[in-house]
């Protein structure tokens, strides 16, 4: 059920916005950047890993563990515990975290079913979900943070998500917390992970909005939703970069988390950082003249040399990135050789 301070949103309200003020220097979209730094490929991946997969090199690759460490540095700081989670679970705990598993159009990849009835994580907001399973709690709020890597079968074909913006695997700092199963203290609990968000993107010197989301654009966990969307200019669109939900009990009682009292907790979640998304919204955010990149104070320190800038190397430093065009290809160059 949804909250009733977004039971008659008939559309997402807009309840924060900062814009962005675009440079006097020509727009470059975040493919043309990487170009110029020479750290991603995403073209002509499907011999070996399929569409919607990427490769990150040279400073776009350290730029992805500096944000991770960033991230849940971050989070330490505000008292969340960090835990290392599985990426494969039973499919029944994802269904109880409430994504629909079965069925053609859904986004989770199962194991074949030789191996049991499993599949790959969609977002640690499910493994943490299996890991508090039939516990009673006794110290709440309980804040708890993990890395992983989600899995995604992505099918929308918008021409917006080229690239690294909607991706089958990636990596996302996640943020998770257990209240008593009232509404003010999971909304509560709701507003403290949106204030992180938004510190987090802050500081980053992001222009983004958070959007409060009607009732037709909830999942069934959620009772109230936020939606942070980052401008994109290479893109020329605003581009979901992070969100929270309060769930209430739908997840607490299917997974039978409950307090000292017995009574169902409530169960909030939220994205402190998803990867790929940032480096995007950084990138074409704080691009320069040049198509080098700037880079946020908080970010220096995590990046080696603690650069102020994300510069390119010159063609001939550059990764190289072979052209494969099929499966077969190096067995094919092998007989040519001979």
């Amino acid at each position: 059920m949804s909250h009733p301070k977004v039971a008659n949103l008939s559309e997402p309200a807009i309840i924060f916005q900062r814009d962005f003020i675009p440079p006097d220097h020509k727009i470059r979209s975040f493919e043309e950047i990487a170009r110029i730094l020479g750290g991603a490929k995403f073209n002509n991946l499907k011999p070996f890993t399929g569409e919607r997969s990427y490769y990150l090199t040279g400073v776009l690759a350290e730029l992805e563990q500096a944000l991770i460490q960033w991230a849940v540095s971050q989070l330490e700081e505000k008292g969340f515990q960090l835990i290392s989670v599985p990426d494969i679970l039973h499919s029944d705990i994802i269904r109880r975290c409430g994504m629909n598993v079965d069925g053609e159009r859904t986004q989770v990849y199962r194991v074949d079913p030789r191996f049991g009835d499993a599949a790959l994580s969609g977002t640690a907001e499910m493994a943490i979900g299996g890991f508090l399973m039939g516990k009673q709690l006794t110290d709440l709020p309980l804040k708890i943070c993990a890395v992983s890597r989600c899995y995604r079968a992505e099918a929308a074909q918008n021409v917006q998500d080229k690239g690294l913006y909607r991706v089958h695997q990636f990596y996302k700092v996640e943020m998770f917390m257990v209240t008593e199963g009232k509404t003010e203290a999971s909304q509560e609990a709701l507003h403290e992970i949106l204030a992180i968000e938004q510190q987090m993107f802050d500081s980053l010197g992001l222009a983004y909005k958070v959007l409060d989301m009607s009732p037709d654009e909830l999942g069934d966990p959620a009772a109230r939703k936020y939606d942070v969307e980052a401008w994109m200019p290479g893109r020329n669109f605003w581009g979901e970069i992070s969100s929270c939900s309060d769930c209430t009990d739908f997840q607490a009682r299917r997974l039978n988390i409950t307090d000292s009292n017995g009574r169902f907790c409530h169960t909030v979640n939220g994205t402190a950082c998803a990867v790929p998304r940032m480096i995007l919204a950084l990138c074409e955010q704080h691009q320069t003249l040049n198509g080098s990149v700037a880079v946020p104070a908080p970010l220096r320190k995590f990046l080696r040399g603690n650069p102020d800038v994300l510069a390119g190397k010159p063609k001939k430093q550059r990764a190289t990135l072979m052209y494969v065009n099929s499966a077969n290809y190096f067995d094919n160059q092998n007989v040519a050789r001979e």
